[in-house]
């Protein structure tokens, strides 16, 4: 089956990106969890790039039929082995399978940035991904997404996440923390509260219920913190932005979505959204 025949089999996909087929369990669970509450196909991809393999997309797509056996019939199902290079291929699946979000699994302990599960290499290939990602470690255990924590700042693309928020309180019955911290700059105060109210004011309208977590550390990363904090009370999930402008400092010392899967661990996922041109929502 063709990926084209493949999108005309579903509207819209969840797609678990298998880039480790040795550890694939905690990846295609999410994301047939995910695709399940959505409402959405899966698809199972990987990826055959002479960068990081030499499994070829025949081997590839043997193991894959494999691991399709064994998805719930309760949604479509199917799989897709592809060669090329990483990064254009997670590019594209917006557009070329409909993907509304990529799952992927990643190794926290992996020192070897030549394998596509190293965590700062799995950031570079969905660096520019249009679709939103969720990362989980080696040894996740899916466990729903009852709780979920969603970091809020200053930035005006902020937005997109507490549309991304919505949809887990929406049809998942997720219960959504607003984890944010304060600023000493008055302009970001102001951006912070009014992307407060709007994320208070969308949540009103759909009826969801949240709660709020003010920090009072002004020197870590605050995706980091959200993380400490999903992690002490048992949320399932965080949601973040990712860096939009890197600095030379953060080239140097590593940007701040690296340190949150450094750090992850088994028990939470975090979902990713890189800052789009073409999706802006104003804040005032």
């Amino acid at each position: 089956m063709t990926l084209k025949e493949k999108k005309e089999k579903k509207d819209q996909f969840v797609v678990a990106y298998l880039c480790d087929l040795d550890a694939t369990d905690g990846c295609v669970a999410q994301a047939q969890m995910l695709a399940q509450g959505l409402g959405k196909g899966l698809i199972l991809l990987h990826i055959s790039d002479s960068q990081y393999t030499r499994i070829e997309p025949e081997e590839a797509e043997k193991r894959l039929k494999e691991i399709n056996a064994g998805v719930s019939d309760q949604l479509f199902h199917s799989y897709l082995a592809l060669k090329g290079r990483s990064r254009e291929i997670l590019y594209s699946l917006g557009e070329a399978l409909n993907a509304v979000a990529i799952v992927a699994q990643m190794r926290a302990g992996e020192k070897d940035v030549k394998r596509p599960w190293h965590p700062s290499t799995l950031l570079k290939n969905l660096s520019l991904s249009r679709t939103a990602y969720m990362i989980v470690g080696q040894d996740f255990h899916p466990t729903g997404f009852d709780k979920v924590v969603m970091s809020v700042n200053q930035l005006q693309e902020s937005k997109e996440k507490t549309l991304w928020a919505s949809y887990f309180g929406r049809f998942f019955g997720s219960e959504i923390i607003l984890y944010y911290r304060d600023y000493k700059d008055e302009y970001h105060k102001k951006q912070l509260t009014l992307n407060l109210n709007f994320t208070r004011k969308m949540f009103s309208h759909f009826g969801l219920t949240s709660s709020e977590h003010h920090s009072g550390d002004n020197r870590t990363p605050l995706d980091v913190q959200a993380l400490g904090y999903a992690k002490e009370c048992g949320c399932s999930m965080i949601i973040c932005q990712t860096t939009k402008n890197k600095s030379f400092f953060e080239y140097f010392f590593g940007l701040e979505e690296e340190k949150v899967l450094k750090n992850m661990g088994s028990d939470c996922a975090a979902l990713f959204l890189n800052p789009r041109d073409d999706l802006f929502v104003m804040c005032e």
